[in-house]
């Protein structure tokens, strides 16, 4: 079995674009630490960083659009018949939904910041039927940011592995 850093010397911008990909749901590891880890690698030479930069860039964006239309596609439907398991009423998903109304754009960009919180914003963010276009600019700027400070302090400061 590979190693973490074996993985993705092997695999190169394939691994770093997958493992975010699929970091919005989670999986393997959280975006933060994935993101940090190639941040060191490209410190490292490992990974060119402006291209690092980029991939890391598409695959969170990839994973949060992934999320945002599984929340459109089945997530209202899936809410209104499950929610209440989760303590979500019809009358807190009509909250939710003004809430993400009025709030919603800036929630998607902070979100980013928040461990676990993004992976809770973009479903509700697809479910709670947030103009797409609006959502892509929001996301883009969270996306942006979060990704450059992660790569950057990932390859500013020497991590122990």
């Amino acid at each position: 079995m590979l190693q973490f850093q074996d993985f993705f010397i092997q695999y190169g911008y394939y691994a770093i674009f997958i493992f975010l990909a699929l970091g919005i749901f989670g999986l393997p590891l959280p975006d933060e630490v994935v993101v940090a880890f190639v941040g060191h690698l490209s410190s490292l030479g490992t990974f060119n960083y402006p291209v690092a930069m980029v991939v890391t860039m598409l695959g969170v964006m990839s994973g949060t659009l992934v999320t945002f239309a599984f929340g459109r596609k089945i997530g209202k439907p899936l809410l209104d018949k499950y929610g209440k398991w989760i303590s979500l009423s019809p009358k807190r998903l009509q909250l939710v939904n003004r809430w993400f109304d009025r709030y919603g754009s800036w929630a998607v960009t902070i979100g980013y910041f928040v461990p676990g919180m993004r992976h809770v914003i973009c479903y509700m963010s697809g479910s709670s039927g947030m103009d797409f276009r609006r959502y892509i600019l929001f996301a883009s700027i969270g996306t942006a940011i979060s990704s450059i400070l992660c790569l950057t302090i990932g390859y500013l400061i020497k991590l122990p592995f």
